[in-house]
């Protein structure tokens, strides 16, 4: 399977803590599984970074690269995708993570309850 981390799952994942990711640590460890990192998870990051809200290492791509998860950059079809979604959540960053998950067919990994009433929404 593809998965594609929300940005709290990448975190947790990166500090390795099973506790918060529960169900998905074994997902996320098992190697036949594809997990990708949208670049707007680490545009989010750097922001929250800037303004304080957020303590991350400053070799975030590095560490990010030594996991094996691969990255997923933004592209028209996503924003695209984006326009389609209703207005469940004011969170561009999550819309726009929700936007590429439908449009690369990914199965995004998060707890947040606002991402997952798109879910529940669709169809």
């Amino acid at each position: 399977m593809k998965y594609l981390l929300d940005t709290c799952v990448l975190l947790w994942a990166l500090e390795g803590n099973q506790k918060k990711l529960n169900k998905f640590y074994e997902l996320i460890e098992d190697s036949s599984n594809s997990i990708f990192v949208s670049v707007i998870s680490y545009w989010e990051i750097t922001i929250k970074k800037a303004l304080g809200k957020l303590v991350a290492p400053d070799d975030l791509i590095e560490i990010i690269e030594q996991t094996g998860f691969s990255w997923l950059n933004l592209d028209v079809s996503h924003i695209k995708e984006l326009e389609k979604l209703p207005m469940l959540h004011h969170d561009p960053f999550d819309r726009l993570l929700i936007a590429q998950s439908n449009a690369t067919q990914l199965k995004l990994l998060t707890l947040d309850e606002k991402i997952l009433n798109y879910y529940t929404h669709k169809q």
